[in-house]
């Protein structure tokens, strides 16, 4: 007895036979129209292809199922001439026992194609965009030369210094701290600086020696010591510098105790920053006021 599937199958290509004379009539106008020859050949291979299907169905009764789905294949191959389309007829349909129709697997095989390339070229596009933005950072954006640096601030020696000042009262002593004020003009407190030398020495030369009454024990020490010491204390202004602030143990200017009755007259030099940009050597504090002296009492 044969099985149920066999037999529905068969009575299918029995009636696809049936109907061949029709559908090759159709197919022969259809042909006349491109050429006698081509009409001739066409229905030559029709009718040996439904023979073929009808073989094939014969031993399907005889229940070689797997030999139908060889032939088939076999046959598909045959008509579209490429031994490569054969072989992937015969890949889609064996897979296809495995559960499943032949529509959802190629759109499933559609998916993992289409989603493979998209993933593949977004990495790509990143990956290329990531270098060459990369690059143009490194290569300070491509644009040319990088920028020259601003220039230098404008020189101004507009500091006009006239009358000291020693401590409050103009009383200074030695041993004692006290502030020295420079009253005057074009004076910037936060920083022109000031600096005592000799008397008898000359503002602005390199060899000017700096004041002192016991050669030890200055404050400010040195020419690093005074132009560390900053003139924008208590009450000072564009019209006065207040270098220290005259307490003990603090930034302000003291000269030892000599135990000699003796007055000390020192002079006071004023570096003007504006006019250099800077106050770091004897050379900078070149500008003497009007009244330059600073007068250091003794301890009575």
């Amino acid at each position: 007895m044969k099985p149920p599937g066999l037999r529905a199958l068969a009575l299918t290509l029995t009636l696809a036979y049936a109907l061949l004379p029709a559908t090759s009539a159709v197919l022969e106008k259809e042909l006349e129209k491109d050429g006698a020859k081509s009409t001739e050949n066409d229905e030559t291979g029709l009718v040996s292809r439904h023979g073929e299907v009808a073989n094939v169905a014969t031993n399907n009764d005889s229940g070689n199922l797997d030999s139908f789905e060889v032939e088939a294949d076999s046959e598909a191959g045959t008509s579209t001439g490429t031994s490569t389309d054969t072989k992937a007829g015969r890949r889609r349909r064996r897979r296809g026992k495995t559960g499943g129709s032949k529509k959802s697997r190629r759109r499933r095989r559609r998916r993992r194609r289409s989603t493979g390339v998209s993933k593949t070229r977004r990495r790509r596009r990143r990956s290329g965009v990531s270098k060459t933005r990369r690059r143009r950072r490194s290569t300070g954006g491509g644009t040319g030369p990088a920028p020259a640096p601003p220039p230098p601030a404008a020189t101004i020696a507009d500091a006009k210094p006239r009358k000291i000042e020693a401590g409050w009262g103009d009383m200074a002593k030695m041993g004692e701290f006290f502030t020295l004020f420079i009253q005057g003009s074009g004076l910037d407190p936060k920083k022109d600086r000031a600096m005592v030398i000799h008397g008898d020495h000359t503002c602005g030369s390199g060899s000017a020696r700096i004041a002192t009454t016991l050669g030890s024990g200055d404050v400010p020490s040195g020419l690093s010591g005074w132009k560390s010491l900053k003139c924008d204390g208590l009450t000072s202004g564009p019209t006065k510098l207040a270098c220290g602030n005259g307490e003990k143990g603090g930034d302000g200017v003291m000269f030892p105790d000599d135990t000699w009755v003796d007055t000390y007259k020192f002079k006071v030099c004023v570096c003007d920053y504006s006019k250099k940009n800077r106050c770091s050597s004897k050379a900078d504090f070149d500008v003497t006021p009007t009244s330059p002296t600073l007068t250091v009492n003794p301890v009575v």
